[in-house]
């Protein structure tokens, strides 16, 4: 009985820690902001990320075209 006691024990705690580590984890991730629409090029939308993310206002971004023509999306990535 005692044996059956401290395996579950031992897989208890086992399974808390992994809970903690996937926790600590999914916190760490950058939090998606709203899509910023603007005109240009994919290039355009590159140059904007990068000011933005040299400034210190986001800490990561994607760029996707727009569905209009000489448009873009510029998803920005803010630190959690």
């Amino acid at each position: 009985m005692r044996k059956t006691l401290k395996k579950a024990a031992v897989v208890g705690a086992t399974v808390l820690a992994f809970s903690g580590i996937a926790a600590g984890a999914a916190q760490a991730a950058p939090r998606q902001g709203a899509d910023l629409k603007g005109t240009g090029s994919l290039e355009d939308c590159g140059n904007w990320g990068r000011a933005l993310k040299s400034h210190g206002d986001i800490v990561d971004y994607a760029c996707m075209v727009g569905s209009a023509p000489n448009t873009f999306e510029l998803t920005p990535f803010y630190a959690s």
